[in-house]
């Protein structure tokens, strides 16, 4: 057994090895793509649109989609295995960081591919995430989500408050007071908003090589959190339960705090009537970032496979036509730079009562702080969501829930 184990160790470190091929135009590729939620049904407009086929005639795409967690679950099981993945695999920034410094998936910055030429129109925040220490980029951005307040303008008027000016979360709070009459609630859950002083939590958890530094940025943060709970505003509804659903379909939730990608599960979803919602920047016109999807290719991809495999990751992130496609069937803002000068970022848009959201969700996108991501990431933000989760409940103070996380964290890291 041990002579059959180290065979096929060394059989897949060979085949790992291997150098990448040229891309043949004349030779026909299949490529796989394992993804999640959506993005099947975006990608598989763009490999039907005219401007793909008349570039890649030669490549065909078959998908391997599941469910978030499950999508995950999966790869990150059969990456840790050393065990054969699909050609493309998608990750969602939630899961760049474990696989930045922990290995895995092939770097795009060294030849043949060279995604450095490439990524100079792509916003700096998201290829910052996914690049190591030494300067390999594990993975291509290929769409971002611009943190943004939804609300609804028909409770706002109600209400008599306005949305697209607060100058702070004190003013945030103090219009969710008033929106929260008559059976209607402010805000989902206080959890809602505690990501967003975090930049989403992607990164940043570490300064000076301590975690969960400055402590003022995250106390503050569990501040905020509780006097959204105090101040009685909230549905306590978890997000994506049956009971959360309902409510944004009863038309009883005035405000959201959550990436551009949240607009398309209001519009196909949760709330399809157009002209009820607007956005408006975060209190404070705070920049942040709330989600985004990354394409890698794994390592154990054989490399006469790695070639095809870029030219449709190279495609999807760089084109125009890719981005905009995307964009326009599941809301999933381009992470290309060059798009935000097309017609299309000014078009009104009817869903939002004719707003010109997209302005908004641009200008959001090109001020997001780059943060510095570990492989660290995901373990401390379950430490800190049971911080929160803590202060939530009225069970810690923000110091105490604080000092109760960083133990936890330097108890597991150090």
């Amino acid at each position: 057994m041990k002579r059959l184990y180290s065979f096929l160790v060394l059989a897949l470190v060979a085949i790992t090895l291997l150098p990448a091929q040229a891309f043949d135009p004349a030779k026909k590729y299949e490529v796989t793509f394992g993804g999640y939620g959506d993005l099947e049904k975006a990608y598989a407009e763009v490999f039907k649109s005219a401007d793909f086929k008349a570039k890649y005639p030669n490549i065909t795409v078959k998908f391997q989609t599941a469910d978030f967690g499950g999508h995950h679950t999966r790869l990150t099981t059969i990456l840790a295995a050393g065990e054969q993945t699909n050609d493309i695999e998608a990750l969602e920034v939630g899961f760049i960081a474990q696989f930045v410094e922990a290995g895995g998936l092939t770097d795009l910055n060294a030849a043949p591919f060279k995604a450095g030429v490439f990524t100079k129109d792509i916003v700096k925040f998201a290829v910052a995430n996914a690049t190591t220490d030494s300067g390999s980029l594990i993975a291509m951005p290929v769409d971002i989500a611009p943190a943004v307040l939804f609300y609804r303008e028909d409770l706002a008027k109600k209400a008599g408050v306005k949305m697209d000016a607060l100058k702070n979360w004190d003013e945030y709070i103090a219009a969710l007071k008033k929106l929260s009459v008559g059976g209607v609630y402010g805000i989902e859950h206080p959890s809602a908003v505690q990501a967003i002083p975090l930049n989403g939590g992607k990164g940043g958890w570490f300064s000076g090589g301590k975690p969960l530094e400055p402590k003022a940025k995250f106390v503050d943060a569990l501040k905020l959190v509780e006097k959204v709970k105090a101040a009685k505003v909230d549905g306590d509804l978890g997000a994506w339960s049956g009971p959360w659903s309902q409510a944004y379909l009863d038309g009883k939730v005035a405000t959201a705090v959550n990436g551009a990608w949240f607009g398309g599960t209001l519009r196909t979803w949760l709330s399809p009537e157009p002209g009820k919602w607007r956005v408006a920047y975060l209190p404070g016109k705070i920049m942040a970032s709330l989600g985004g999807t990354y394409l890698s290719i794994p390592q154990t991809v054989p490399a006469p496979r790695k070639a095809a495999a870029w030219e449709v990751i190279k495609y999807l992130t760089t084109s125009p036509n890719a981005q905009l496609i995307s964009f326009r069937a599941i809301d999933a803002f381009p992470a290309l730079t060059t798009v935000y000068k097309d017609p299309v970022m000014d078009e009104p848009v009817a869903f939002y009562g004719g707003q010109k959201v997209r302005k908004i969700f641009a200008d959001v996108a090109l001020n997001i702080p780059e943060n510095k991501v570990s492989e660290y990431d995901n373990l401390i933000l379950g430490i800190w969501n049971g911080a929160v989760t803590s202060v939530v409940n009225g069970k810690a103070t923000p110091e105490a829930a604080y000092a109760d996380a960083l133990k936890k964290i330097r108890a597991t890291i150090e």
